[in-house]
């Protein structure tokens, strides 16, 4: 008797390891406020301790006036797993008049705000410049803090030479940052776009010096309003830098933007060396270990009419996936053949997104020692080291776009995995010592084991084929002795 119930709980247990197909609760829930994230030590945290790895796009427009976001662009972005919107805005539409706030303009940022919220995007709220102001046929600064100078190479000059100007502009940081210093949805405050001079009219490290104190003043001035959100400083033009002195600030990130190879003009190609676009990104990320702090690729793109465009954005993605950290792709735009992830007509350009959806680790415990990701295959690999026992707890963002449906495998002595389909996340609980990986993916639907938030034996359906399993089982075992016995 024993020996037949023993059988049973071995098919019992079968049944469960290989029961598959089961349709995933759904739960509708509203939109909560966000986390908090900040800055901590060269990672991003939220409120809880658990560390937060940022991916999405910058989001252009109202930098120049142009505001035609919409939320179903923001549903789109949290469609394709991003996380992160670095939405850019401008001095020039906040202070139009010296000395007046346009909070007409700040409420139209606060919508665009409320739906990233409500899709679960946070923002980096970037203080944009280009070309440097309206005046020079650009957007950034307001016309009246550059009326004085011909041209924008002395505006620049100016500007950094210029002290009561900058507390112009400090003073407006600090009325942007009283505004939204309860604001969870914000991460950060970009505070300049890609700052740079004429070098024959400043040398760089003239400009660097400058930029220090630039920065250091904005930071002080919005920390007298607000001491939650994280400030982002950004090297000359948003490259890379090798020397250059840390401002006093608790909660400090440092962001980089890449353009490799030429790739900013959105046409030049790419001869698909890898190697030269990680010596580029680790000139930031090596910098940041000096500092201490994070990093954060505000931008990088390519046009996706460029040769190779699609291998350029895949390459770098890897690099990211491999030094585990969070970049905005310029831009969320319709354009045909630039670096807009949509055609003018509204198509989703597939040689971009193909390279830019996956499925990454976006909060844990505990920090990975790398994430890699097979864009063929739609299968990814995310390895963690543990020097002794313990508990990884770590949420996957698994695309909407590729569907709930995927495989899961891990070498870890134990694991849970629980998805919600609300958020279109991968809750995994994990323990052991020394090395292990999560492989995640998609096979063909046939091949499908999928992952629930509810216990099986909650299913009816399958309860009553357990059942069913177990008494035919059992009435064989029977009919089986019963037949030994005759032979007897």
């Amino acid at each position: 008797m024993l020996k037949r119930w023993a059988v049973s709980m071995i098919i019992l247990l079968l049944l469960l390891g290989n029961s598959s197909t089961l349709n995933v609760s759904s739960q509708n829930s509203e939109a909560q406020t966000l986390p908090w994230l900040r800055a901590c030590g060269r990672s991003i945290i939220d409120e809880d301790g658990n560390y937060v790895l940022l991916r999405g796009a910058n989001y252009m427009g109202m930098e120049f006036g142009w505001f035609g976001h919409s939320e179903e662009n923001f549903e789109r972005m949290r469609s394709w797993g991003f996380n992160v919107v670095r939405l850019p805005i401008a001095w020039s539409y906040v202070e139009p008049e010296e000395g007046h706030y346009d909070d007409s303009y700040l409420a139209t940022v606060d919508t665009v705000i409320s739906w990233c919220r409500e899709n679960g995007l946070y923002v980096i709220l970037d203080m944009h410049q280009w070309n440097w102001a309206p005046m020079f046929e650009g957007n950034g600064l307001p016309d009246w803090a550059v009326e004085q100078y011909s041209d924008q190479d002395q505006a620049k000059f100016g500007f950094f030479t210029n002290a009561t100007i900058q507390g112009k502009f400090f003073d407006m940081w600090r009325h942007v940052a009283n505004r939204y210093k309860n604001e969870s949805t914000i991460f950060a405050y970009d505070i300049f776009n890609e700052p740079n001079v004429d070098y024959r009219l400043m040398s760089e490290e003239s400009l660097l010096g400058r930029l220090l104190n630039f920065y250091q003043g904005a930071a002080d001035h919005i920390r007298e309003v607000d001491t939650k959100h994280a400030v982002m400083i950004e090297p000359p033009w948003g490259g890379g830098v090798s020397d250059w002195s840390i401002i006093n600030d608790p909660n400090l990130v440092l962001s980089t933007h890449l353009y490799t190879e030429g790739t900013a003009d959105g046409v030049t190609g790419y001869d698909g060396n890898s190697t030269t676009l990680e010596q580029d990104f680790l000139v930031s990320y090596d910098f940041s270990v000096v500092w201490g702090v994070p990093l954060i690729i505000g931008e990088f793109g390519v046009g996706s009419a460029a040769t190779k465009a699609h291998e350029w954005a895949r390459d770098y993605m890897s690099i990211f996936d491999k030094y585990v950290v969070g970049a905005c792709w310029w831009s969320y735009w319709r354009d045909d053949g630039s670096m807009g992830l949509l055609t003018s007509n509204g198509e989703e350009k597939e040689s971009l997104l193909s390279a830019l959806i996956r499925i990454y680790p976006c909060r844990f415990n505990i920090n990975p020692t790398g994430t890699s990701y097979d864009i063929n295959a739609n299968y990814s690999e995310t390895n963690w080291y543990l020097d002794t026992e313990g508990s990884v707890v770590a949420t996957f963002k698994i695309p909407p776009k590729m569907g709930g449906n995927f495989t899961k495998s891990t070498n870890f002595e134990t694991s849970v995995f629980a998805y919600n389909q609300d958020t279109s996340e991968l809750l995994v609980t994990f323990q052991g010592q020394g090395g292990g990986y999560v492989e995640l993916g998609q096979k063909p639907r046939e091949q499908i084991v999928e992952v629930v938030t509810r216990s099986v034996f909650r299913d009816p359906i399958f309860v009553s084929s357990l059942i069913l399993n177990i008494v035919l089982l059992l009435a064989v075992i029977v009919l089986r002795n019963k037949h030994t016995r005759t032979q007897k």
